[in-house]
């Protein structure tokens, strides 16, 4: 079969939705009519959007190119995990992390209701961060 028509007219046929709905059946459904995803499929679609907030710190944040990678690591990860709007309200990590103050931005990471939230996640990532000094 010609696949891009196909999925063309699937596309066009199930139409488009980003946030999860109850289809006719009452099946939660979400995007092209997809009611499961494998893990594979997930991981492609997280690498993509790993891929799409590096693109758009390098393109917003000046500062963030001259970032180590395991730094930029976790600056996606926090981006992914509470969004670019979140992650720039850590005004004190961010003023130490442009100052290389590892310590210094590992500790205000770990100041936050981010941190009381996901205790474990945020440790893990400030001890990548503080590992740097």
């Amino acid at each position: 079969p010609d696949f891009k028509a196909l999925i063309e007219r699937i596309g066009v046929n199930e139409g488009f939705r980003s946030k999860p709905y109850q289809c006719t059946e009452d099946v939660w459904t979400i995007g092209h009519g997809l009611t499961w995803l494998t893990e594979e499929e997930s991981l492609t679609i997280l690498s993509s959007r790993i891929s799409g907030l590096h693109l758009k710190l390098l393109d917003d944040l000046d500062w963030y190119k001259d970032m180590p990678p395991e730094v930029q690591g976790v600056i996606i990860e926090m981006c992914y995990q509470i969004g670019f709007s979140g992650f720039c309200k850590f005004k004190k990590a961010i003023a130490h992390m442009k100052d290389v103050n590892w310590k210094g931005a590992a500790k205000e990471m770990l100041d936050s209701k981010w941190h009381r939230q996901t205790p474990e996640r945020s440790e893990q990532l400030a001890d990548i961060v503080r590992e740097h000094g």
